[in-house]
């Protein structure tokens, strides 16, 4: 399901979220670098994926934004915030950051901003749909 054409960053962001799920989870692309992660279950049900997507996107802005930070093996960071909503770095990490294994401050912060700009936004782009 896509609601408008993809951008470049779009469809970077969603090769990235393929790569870490695996193929093995549905998300709902939320934000140029913002994903929900979308449960099994509702796997082949666009409109099921939609409400779950809409539903914790309302659910994050409801409680306090903790999130939890990650070096990815590509070398990008990777934010994890409550209701499964997750974000992406834009650039890949610097050496330091991919050697120390942690994300600066700054960058894991710009990237939670960009999640919860993109829940307060409340606009789903598109559903990409697990391998089956």
């Amino acid at each position: 399901m896509c609601k408008k054409n993809l951008s470049e960053t779009e469809e970077k962001t969603i090769n990235h979220f393929r790569y870490y799920f695996n193929n093995k989870k549905s998300f709902a692309l939320i934000g140029e670098y913002v994903v929900v992660e979308l449960a099994d279950e509702n796997s082949g049900d666009i409109e099921k994926l939609e409400q779950e997507a809409l539903e914790n996107i309302s659910q994050v802005l409801d409680y306090p934004p903790d999130f939890c930070t990650y070096v990815m093996d590509d070398m990008f960071g990777l934010i994890s915030m409550n209701f499964g909503i997750y974000g992406v770095t834009s650039e890949p990490l610097s050496d330091e950051e991919i050697e120390t294994g942690k994300m600066n401050i700054a960058a894991a912060l710009a990237v939670r901003s960009l999640c919860l700009e993109a829940c307060e936004n409340g606009k789903i782009i598109t559903i990409v749909e697990q391998d089956r």
